[in-house]
């Protein structure tokens, strides 16, 4: 793989800044007095007082970049159910994992304990970023102080995250060799495979770019289209050749995740095509859920996540069961995003359960799948007329009664 071991750009000295600033509002929240976040404690795994440990939750979980609105259960796009159990996944051993998060903090919201059963079992992990996160405005302006971030704000926080990412996979002992930054445009990625591949490269509202404007980027120099960001996501499954690939289901309410998976998608049949392609397919897809509006639990249910509301054929629900160990790495993982810990501490602690769920696609059925299919993002699943591509309601299950070791697990997330 393409390793990505530098150090931060040329924006450190502004993520710093926002680091600090970050660390004050955390503080605030705590009540306790702000301390100055120095580069080494950015780079640091060391956790501080946690944010997931002591912070009241907020009335509503928003998102990396705002989502569409969810979707209830009874609107268009959702049917009858299909499954009604969670198969257990098995993770073999010497397995070659690729794990692709439209931001930093979604590989370990969905994969923080794959991946590190993969890497038990004598695996690789290599981790793909599609952005860095730099289009969340009401983080950039809780972190700055500014009621209207400018540009050099959202690229200094873009480098911030990055930094928190790096910090939370040396948890998972997954070093920055092992992970590679695309730096293409938070809240964008919908637009641009909307827009399609012959147009001019599209243009952040936050950095005003339109490519990245990070160094340590994949390709600084690639334009925000459709036809580059398939051509790099194809090299590097290429590169990884992967057993299994995580990637965000297309089912998800936040329009970057569900067009993340699309984008896999048309990369997977772009590479098929080229000679020997074919060879480097995974297979098994693993989708992961994390923005659906019914889903997951609030943390003040304790337990397992339960079945996901809903699904794609011909995906197959599976849950993977971590061990206590797991679950503290994950925790501590999370902890390391402190900018969107102090922004999304609820969803943060409804995720960090004792499994991690993932709706799976084998290889053979890879053919049925279509890119762009279903629609992506909840706005265009109401807005398209006409049958609407299946996406099923798995049935609701009842809150699972807590044991002792889920009140212990529980106390420790709270």
């Amino acid at each position: 793989m393409r390793g990505k071991g530098k150090g931060p750009g040329p924006g450190l000295v502004v993520a710093v800044a926002l680091g600090a600033l970050v660390a004050g509002a955390l503080a605030l929240r705590l009540g306790s007095a702000p301390q100055t976040t120095s580069p080494a404690a950015v780079r640091s795994p060391a956790v501080a007082a946690s944010p997931l440990a002591a912070a009241p939750p907020p009335a509503a979980a928003p998102t990396s970049s705002p989502p569409g609105a969810p979707v209830p259960p009874g609107a268009p796009g959702r049917g009858a159910a299909y499954q009604h159990d969670l198969a257990t996944l098995e993770v073999p051993p010497k397995l070659r994992l690729l794990v692709i998060a439209p931001h930093p903090d979604d590989e370990s919201l969905a994969a923080g304990g794959l991946m590190q059963q993969v890497l038990e079992k004598g695996g690789r992990v290599h981790v793909v970023f599609m952005t860095s996160g730099d289009g969340y405005p009401e983080a950039v302006a809780l972190a700055t102080g500014h009621r209207q971030p400018t540009a050099v704000d959202y690229r200094g926080f873009g480098e911030l995250r990055r930094a928190e990412a790096l910090v939370a996979l040396e948890h998972y002992h997954i070093l920055p060799v092992s992970v590679t930054f695309l730096g293409f445009p938070d809240g964008g990625l919908q637009e641009i495979w909307r827009r399609g591949p012959h147009v001019p490269a599209y243009q952040s509202p936050y950095t005003h770019g339109d490519r990245p404007p990070y160094p340590e980027a994949f390709n600084p120099h690639a334009g925000y289209t459709s036809h580059e960001l398939i051509n790099q996501i194809s090299h590097l499954v290429a590169l990884a050749d992967p057993d299994w690939i995580a990637v965000p289901i297309p089912v998800d309410t936040h329009p970057d995740h569900c067009a993340t998976f699309t984008f896999l998608l048309a990369a997977l049949k772009s590479l098929a095509a080229e000679p020997g392609g074919d060879s480097k397919i995974p297979d098994r897809l693993l989708t992961y859920l994390v923005h659906d509006g019914w889903w997951p639990p609030p943390p003040s249910v304790p337990g397992p996540l339960p079945l996901p509301p809903v699904t794609f054929p011909p995906a197959r629900w599976y849950s993977l069961p971590l061990d206590a160990a797991q679950i503290d790495a994950k925790l501590a993982a999370l902890e390391s995003h402190g900018t969107q810990a102090a922004m999304m501490d609820r969803l943060f602690r409804a995720l960090a359960r004792p499994n991690e769920i993932f709706a799976v696609v084998e290889r053979p059925d890879f053919a049925r799948l279509k890119p762009g299919e279903p629609p992506c993002g909840p706005e265009l699943r109401h807005a398209e007329p006409g049958p609407q591509p299946a996406v099923v309601e798995s049935p609701r299950q009842p809150a699972p009664t807590p044991t002792p070791a889920d009140a212990e697990r529980h106390a420790r997330v709270r």
